[in-house]
């Protein structure tokens, strides 16, 4: 069954995270974007320091090599 019905929404299931890669407008947090959905992940920097809510971390990797 790729037929599937969310809220009152049908939807394809068979197609699901298969997210195009052309570029697409938006705006997240008042910032103007034109960028392709998919994309692939930034290269990991473990020197660089992760401040969330007072406390800081390091990449899990550069922790793993200790």
């Amino acid at each position: 069954m790729t037929r599937l019905q969310y809220r009152g929404v049908s939807y394809d299931n068979s197609r699901h995270e298969q997210l195009p890669a052309a570029p697409v407008e938006h705006i997240y947090r008042g910032r103007h974007f034109n960028a392709p959905i998919r994309h692939e992940a930034a290269a990991v920097d473990p020197e660089l320091e992760l401040h969330y809510r007072g406390h800081v971390y390091h990449h899990q990797a550069s922790e793993a090599q200790r």
